[in-house]
């Protein structure tokens, strides 16, 4: 019985270091594209228009932070493997 609570204990911490990890933490913004992107310009074109798309006021400051409907963020880009599958993930960070 202590062995099968251990193993979903390290499983539980394994789950919540990956979803910190990925960025998944209150006020944060977390998205992920269909296209992988090369370049800044067109990784923040294609944030601006998803935010747009969602109803959002945005404008990039440069430097990569956003000011999004009154809150700044500071953009985080993290490749994760899934499956053996290299995933971008695009986080903004909240800034207080």
């Amino acid at each position: 019985m202590e062995i099968i609570l251990a193993i979903i204990a390290v499983g539980a911490a394994f789950w919540f270091f990956f979803s910190y990890l990925l960025g998944f933490k209150k006020k944060n913004i977390t998205m992920t594209f269909d296209d992988r992107f090369y370049t800044l310009d067109e990784h923040v074109k294609a944030i601006e228009q998803k935010l747009k798309q969602d109803g959002k006021q945005v404008e990039y400051l440069g430097n990569r932070r956003f000011l999004v409907s009154g809150k700044r963020y500071l953009f985080v880009e993290r490749t994760v493997s899934m499956s053996g599958v290299p995933m971008q993930q695009t986080i903004l960070e909240f800034e207080k």
